[in-house]
């Protein structure tokens, strides 16, 4: 396995573990509750702000580590695609093999966009890093 690799991903996995944990293997009587109204239930704020997290710290360390000059499909899949199907995953994951926890496809709604809302901070790190080294 090569350094780089290992350098781009040792965050991202970081993350995505702590999520899973989150996710799958917290029980649902032990997440607290929060008496706090909003029009938008807390928990999805929760799942668009993690995967937010995920996709951006997964950008930001790749385009960081290649200065700005990036393979831009590669960014595209790595740091927006897969956090995304990652997203799926688990609400599967959470359907099938960790009761009482269900599948939520609003929450799935909020990871993709918490994913897709990295998206523009991403590019404009990119174009900041390329225009600083040129």
């Amino acid at each position: 396995m090569s350094y780089s690799l290992i350098r781009y991903s040792i965050v991202p996995i970081i993350i995505s573990l702590v999520i899973l944990y989150l996710c799958c293997f917290i029980p649902a009587n032990d997440i607290p509750e929060v008496s706090f109204d909003f029009f938008i239930p807390m928990d999805k704020i929760v799942h668009f702000c993690m995967y937010l997290g995920l996709s951006g710290a997964t950008a930001i360390n790749y385009i960081h580590g290649e200065r700005g000059f990036v393979n831009t499909r590669k960014l595209l899949i790595v740091a927006f695609l897969l956090p995304i199907f990652y997203g799926g995953l688990i609400e599967v994951l959470q359907h099938y093999f960790f009761p009482p926890r269900a599948g939520d496809w609003y929450d799935f709604l909020a990871d993709a966009l918490g994913s897709l809302t990295a998206l523009p901070i991403a590019f404009q790190y990119k174009n900041y890093l390329r225009k600083k080294h040129i």
